[in-house]
C-alpha cells in the first residue's frame, strides 16, 4: 500500500474541526458585537497619533531639540532639557491613547485571519526550502518522507489566493503607509518618517512585487510536484538532475525574493516605522520549526494507518533534531534582535517592543517559554527525540506556540490595548487548521508512489541509520 488514501473519517474529522471553529469564530464575533466596538473616528484619531508620535520621533532621531522643546505635548512636561527618551514617552503616551480606542471588529477579523494566513503561507514556503536544500545538497535520508514536505507546500495555493485577497480588498486595514499620509500640505495626515520611504512603500510597487513573488512561489511548487510525480511514473537520471536544478533555482528565489521582499512587504511593513535586518530570518525560522512539526506528526498519523513501513525511528530521530536546532537558531534571532534594539535604544526600533510587552505581556513571555525553554529541556538529550510521545507533544505545543509568534508580529500593532487575542482568533486557527489539514492530505493522496521508491537515493534512505 504505497499510495495514501484519503479516507472518509480523515475527511470527516477535518470537517467537523473546520464547523468547530467556524462556531468558535462566530461566538467571539458575537461576543465582540454585544461589547461594542465602534470607533467613528478611527481614521481622525490614527492619523493624529500618527502626526504626533512620528513628529516626536522624527525630531528626537534628528537631535533636533530646539523643534522638541517648542513641540506643546513636550512644553508641559519638559521645558527645560528634551532628548530622546521624551520623545520617546511621550510617544507611548500617544500609542496608550490610540490603544484606549477599541479598535473595529473588523479590524479583529481582519487581523487575527491574515495572520493565520500569512503564517500558512510561511509554512508552505519553509517546506519548499527545505526539500530544495536537501536534495541539492545530496541528502538521501528523506527521500521516503519528501512527498509528506512537498504536500505541506501544497497549501501555497490557498495561502496565495486568501493573501491576494487581503491585499485588494483590505489593504487600508492591514497596513498603515496606504493612507494618505505623504501629502505634506495636509499637517494632520503628513508622517515625514513615512515619506522618506514612499519609494519603496506605495501601493504600485507593492502590488507588482506581490504579483511576481507569488507567481515565483506558484512556479516553484508547480515544478516540484512535476518533477517528483514524473519520477514516479519514468524515474531517470535525467529527471533526478533536474530536481536538484530546481532545488538550485528555488533557494535562490526564496531567499532572496520571497522570503526578504514577502517579509518587509506583507509582515514588517504593517509597523512601518519600525525596521529589523533580522526579521526575514526571524520570520522563516519561525516557520520552519511548526513544518518539521506538522511533517512529524503527519508522519506519526501515516506510521498509524500501516504506510511508510520503512520509515523508522532514525528518520523521526532526524525530524526532531531540526525541530531542536532550528527552536535553538530561532530563538538566538528572537533574542538578538530584542537584545541590540535593547542596548541601542532608538525610538522607533524600541517602539516595537513597547506595543507588546504592554499590550500583550503574557503572550509576549508565553512565546518565549513555549517555544524555547520547553522544548529545549524535553528534547535535548537523545533518547527524547528518539521516543515518539515527547516530539509529539512538543511538535503540537511548537505549532501553538509559534502561531501565537506570528500573531505577536502582527496584530499587536493593529489592535494595541491587548485584547486581539480572543474566540476570534482562536476560532480563525481552528478552521484555517483544518482547511490546512484538508488540502495537504488531499495533496498528498495525488501521487501514486508515496514512499518515492523509484528515487535513486531510496536505498539509501531505506538503510538510514544514526
Amino acid at each position: 500500500m504505497n499510495t495514501y488514501i484519503f479516507a472518509p473519517e480523515a475527511k470527516s474529522f477535518l470537517i467537523k474541526g473546520f464547523i468547530i471553529g467556524i462556531v468558535i469564530f462566530i461566538i467571539g464575533i458575537a461576543i465582540k458585537w454585544n461589547v461594542g466596538t465602534e470607533t467613528p473616528s478611527h481614521d481622525k484619531d490614527h492619523a493624529q497619533v500618527a502626526t504626533t508620535t512620528q513628529t516626536l520621533l522624527a525630531q528626537a532621531e534628528t537631535g533636533d531639540t530646539e523643534s522638541l522643546a517648542s513641540t506643546p505635548e513636550v512644553i508641559s512636561e519638559a521645558p527645560a532639557e528634551v532628548t530622546a527618551d521624551h520623545a520617546v514617552a511621550h510617544a507611548d503616551e500617544d500609542l496608550s491613547a490610540h490603544a484606549s480606542h477599541e479598535p473595529t471588529l473588523r479590524t479583529h477579523i481582519i487581523a487575527n485571519i491574515y495572520t493565520i494566513v500569512m503564517f500558512a503561507f510561511w509554512i508552505g514556503v519553509a517546506a519548499l526550502f527545505f526539500l530544495s536544500a536537501t536534495t541539492l545538497a545530496l541528502g538521501g535520508w528523506h527521500i521516503q518522507i519528501q512527498k509528506v514536505i512537498l504536500s505541506v507546500a501544497g497549501t501555497l495555493p490557498f495561502s496565495i489566493i486568501m493573501m491576494s485577497i487581503f491585499f485588494i480588498f483590505f489593504h487600508h486595514d492591514l497596513f498603515h503607509w496606504t493612507h494618505d499620509l505623504y501629502d505634506p500640505t495636509n499637517p494632520e495626515t503628513y508622517d515625514a518618517i513615512l515619506d522618506g520611504k514612499r519609494d519603496y512603500l506605495n501601493l504600485t510597487r507593492f502590488g507588482i512585487f506581490a504579483v511576481v513573488l507569488f507567481g515565483m512561489t506558484i512556479g516553484m511548487n508547480y515544478f516540484w510536484n512535476k518533477n517528483l510525480k514524473a519520477m514516479d511514473e519514468n524515474p531517470s537520471v535525467k529527471l533526478f538532475d533536474q530536481s536538484r536544478a530546481i532545488s538550485a533555482v528555488s533557494i535562490v528565489i526564496i531567499a532572496m525574493f520571497v522570503n526578504t521582499f514577502g517579509s518587509w512587504d506583507w509582515a514588517m511593513s504593517i509597523q512601518p516605522h519600525w525596521y529589523s535586518t533580522m526579521f526575514s530570518w526571524y520570520l522563516l525560522a519561525s516557520a520552519a520549526v511548526t513544518m518539521f512539526a506538522i511533517v512529524y506528526l503527519m508522519i506519526i498519523f501515516l506510521k498509524v494507518k500501516n504506510y511508510l513501513p520503512n520509515v523508522n525511528a532514525n528518520h523521526k530521530h532526524d525530524i526532531g533534531k531540526y525541530i531542536f536546532a532550528i527552536t535553538v537558531f530561532w530563538t538566538y534571532v528572537w533574542f538578538s534582535q530584542y537584545m541590540l534594539m535593547w542596548y541601542a535604544n532608538i525610538p522607533e526600533e524600541t517602539l516595537y517592543f513597547t506595543i507588546r510587552i504592554n499590550g500583550y505581556p503574557v503572550m509576549w513571555y508565553a512565546v518565549l517559554v513555549i517555544n524555547f525553554i520547553i522544548p529545549f529541556l524535553v528534547l535535548l538529550s537523545r533518547n527524547s527525540k528518539r521516543v515518539s510521545g515527547p516530539v509529539i507533544a512538543m511538535s503540537i505545543l511548537l505549532i501553538v506556540g509559534h502561531w501565537m509568534d506570528f500573531f505577536s508580529m502582527v496584530v499587536p500593532e493593529l489592535i494595541p490595548n491587548g485584547g486581539g487575542f480572543n474566540l476570534i482568533s482562536l476560532g480563525a486557527f481552528v478552521a484555517i487548521s483544518s482547511v490546512f489539514g484538508y488540502i495537504s492530505l488531499s495533496t498528498l493522496s495525488k501521487y501514486k508512489d508515496l514512499a518515492s521508491t523509484t528515487h535513486p537515493y531510496y536505498q539509501e534512505s531505506f538503510r538510514h541509520n544514526i
